[in-house]
């Protein structure tokens, strides 16, 4: 075995001689222990590697899980949610006493409201009496001059700003009133 080791040397080192100097690899400077210690670091690092790999593969497919809120059509959910909150104002309008019946529909379109907002995560806000801000994210559908106003005020909500899930849906619309210009 050691002349083997010694006559592979001396046909490496030939190998290596009988080029220009430049191209010369230099020779191995580690023991046979060295190396398998680094075959064995090598080794580690590929199973990290591959582990990251499938890690990240993971990641990928679970972001392109499609998404509960998904299975929802957010346009129909923010159509429903106007039309409860609509029925609630017109029965919240009545200036009469109301009936029985008045208040057992008042009731139902509450309990709708309320299963809405709790059960789905959904948040329907009505903007009236608010202090408008040209920053904030609502739909103007018209300015209205009033003399009685010393700031921009939201005089009537014609669709609520609805979220679903922390995500707006549904922009609220608007008639701002404001002072008159001088």
């Amino acid at each position: 075995m050691q002349q083997r080791l010694s006559r592979d040397r001396v046909a490496d080192w030939w190998r290596q001689w009988k080029h220009p100097r430049e191209f010369r690899v230099a020779p191995e400077r580690l023991d046979a222990d060295q190396r398998e210690q680094v075959a064995s670091h090598l080794t580690s690092l590929d199973a990290a590697l591959a582990d990251l790999a499938a890690a990240r593969t993971a990641a990928r497919e679970a972001a392109a899980a499609p998404d509960p809120a998904a299975e929802f059509d957010t346009g129909r959910l923010a159509e429903a949610a106007t039309g409860v909150w609509k029925a609630q104002r017109k029965l919240d309008q009545q200036d009469a006493v109301p009936q029985k019946t008045s208040r057992q529909i008042s009731k139902s379109v509450r309990t709708a409201r309320e299963a809405l907002q709790d059960g789905i995560e959904l948040k329907i806000k009505d903007h009236d009496g608010e202090d408008y801000d040209p920053g904030l994210p609502l739909k103007v559908l018209s300015f209205e001059d009033d003399p009685s106003l010393t700031r921009e005020v939201v005089l009537e909500t014609f669709k609520p700003t609805i979220h679903f899930r922390g995500d707006r849906i549904q922009m609220g619309e608007v008639v701002v009133g404001r002072p008159p210009r001088h």
